[in-house]
């Protein structure tokens, strides 16, 4: 590995209105090396990103690249000089195919200055192959999952060739086994062609297995910077978050009557004869690959699809939901795993965020009752410990952990009985996740029956009284908590048999 630097940070300050995001950082990256930057949310990861990508710029200090200092540079020009940087929430052209958003900006045409439609339909087609995806070029994006969605945008990125590559959270939506896909490949960027990446994400365990060097950030400051083989998962998160994060929050609850009860339940091409009931202060684990069905099973229960065939009974009640009202009105309450577009209302505050679903029962003479609107702010700010600077910040400028209990907290204030949570904790830190977790089991102990789908097996064996595996459309197994291992839920996700 060159010993060269490719980029170095000199005394970083970012100073935003009553924030100190970034407190006089200085650290650099090696040439052709992959390197980690953890921290909580909140540590200042993101605003380093966006410094590295010109999206803003340092309030003091010097950012070196290739010799040369950055100085008010524009994204445009970021990218230009070398730098890609694929954030861990971008939104794609949905309406345009899969070549037309690797080529987005990167015109190719003929020699008649026509697009030249072939030729980028085959390189497209060549790039998404790396990764496992079996689509046509021409397929529309918004055809194509989350996860997917996002190899599209690391493949557009990667086809640029950037000397420094940066990834937010990059395998927050995959499998394992797009994960390990997307592993090779970097491991081939860096290996062949000196790539440098700098990869962020709160997944310990995919940092130690992939990183050759990890920096540290907490609130804001430099804690340091160490080769992988220098240190531990245990080690890291005390320096991240300061603290002893205990993994393990589980604790045995009564559980009492049955809640929600599934039988036969299926959907033309994506479910089949999908059984089995949750009761009241269980935390049922919901596991399987990408494409299992687990979020599809998730919509149907809570009235977003239609089921073709099969029974689902609420307290005993036979149900029948039209729509989301209809289940809300049941007091069955869905987290999707997709915060950004249909967790919140970004441009909104915290405040409205969190009174979005009881705006009926908030109202009075068809009026908002702001004393009623203030009594829920400040009891669920309070109870769920919400870092915020007051009830008209906008929502989009918390942490990821943040904004998730601000959606935890707005199905709370409806009183469900029922709590689906899909991927609750995709993308936030380890501090944050732990919280929630607790937050989780704490709403297990007062009798909410929920469904916790995860794409994290430790996430899983950590919370759930029992887990149900999913593999194309179907329940291949159930395991008990006394049972959990990884090795056989693996299995039984993969379709083999115990």
């Amino acid at each position: 590995m060159s010993e060269e630097k490719i980029i170095e940070f000199r005394g970083i300050k970012k100073q935003f209105p009553g924030v100190l995001a970034l407190n006089d950082i200085s650290f650099h990256i090696k040439k052709g090396e992959i390197h980690a930057l953890c921290g909580e949310n909140g540590a200042g990861k993101s605003t380093l990103i966006n410094l590295c990508g010109g999206v803003i710029p340092p309030t003091e200090g010097d950012i070196i690249f290739k010799g040369g200092r950055m100085s008010n540079i524009s994204p445009g020009q970021a990218y230009a000089m070398g730098i890609g940087v694929i954030f861990q929430e971008v939104p794609m052209c949905g309406n345009l195919s899969i070549a037309g958003n690797i080529f987005l900006g990167e015109n190719v045409r003929t020699k008649n200055g026509i697009l030249d439609w072939n030729a980028m339909n085959a390189e497209a087609g060549k790039l998404i192959s790396r990764f496992g995806l079996k689509y046509h070029p021409t397929t529309r994006v918004e055809r194509l999952s989350i996860a997917e969605q996002s190899l599209v945008q690391i493949a557009k990125v990667i086809h640029r060739q950037p000397d420094l590559l940066i990834l937010d959270e990059p395998t927050s939506a995959l499998s394992g086994n797009q994960k390990d896909l997307l592993f090779s490949v970097l491991r081939e960027m860096r290996d062949e062609r000196e790539m440098t990446i700098l990869y962020v994400s709160h997944r310990m365990e995919e940092i130690f297995e992939i990183s050759d060097a990890i920096t540290i950030l907490r609130d804001g400051a430099y804690r340091g910077t160490w080769p992988i083989g220098a240190m531990t998962i245990d080690k890291a998160i005390t320096e991240m978050v300061g603290r002893h994060v205990d993994v393990s929050v589980y604790k045995p609850r009564e559980h009492k009557e049955t809640v929600l009860e599934m039988k036969g339940v299926s959907q033309r091409g994506r479910l089949s004869d999908i059984s089995f009931s949750l009761k009241s202060g269980e935390i049922l684990g919901l596991a399987g690959l990408q494409g299992a069905g687990r979020t599809e099973l998730a919509h149907v229960v809570f009235g977003l699809e239609k089921r073709t065939a099969g029974e689902i009974y609420v307290r005993g009640e036979k149900t029948n939901f039209k729509s989301p009202k209809d289940a809300i009105n049941a007091r069955v309450g869905y987290i999707s795993e997709n915060r950004r577009d249909e967790g919140i209302f970004p441009l909104m505050s915290v405040e409205k965020n969190m009174i979005k679903i009881e705006l009926d029962r908030l109202c009075k003479w068809c009026l908002l009752d702001n004393r009623r609107i203030k009594d829920v702010f400040s009891r669920f700010v309070s109870a769920l410990n919400i870092k915020i600077s007051g009830p008209k910040q906008q929502i989009s400028k918390l942490s990821g952990g943040n904004q998730q209990k601000v959606i935890i907290s707005s199905w709370l204030a409806s009183k469900p009985g029922i709590l689906i949570c899909d991927e609750p904790t995709r993308g936030v830190d380890v501090g944050a996740k732990a919280e929630v977790h607790v937050l989780l089991t704490e709403l297990a102990a007062s009798g909410i029956g929920i469904i916790l789908i995860s794409s994290e097996l430790p996430e899983l064996m950590s919370v759930c009284d029992r887990v149900i595996v999913m593999h194309e459309g179907t329940v291949s197994g159930e395991i008990s908590r006394e049972d959990f291992t990884e090795e056989r839920i693996m299995r039984l996700a993969a379709g083999l048999k115990e």
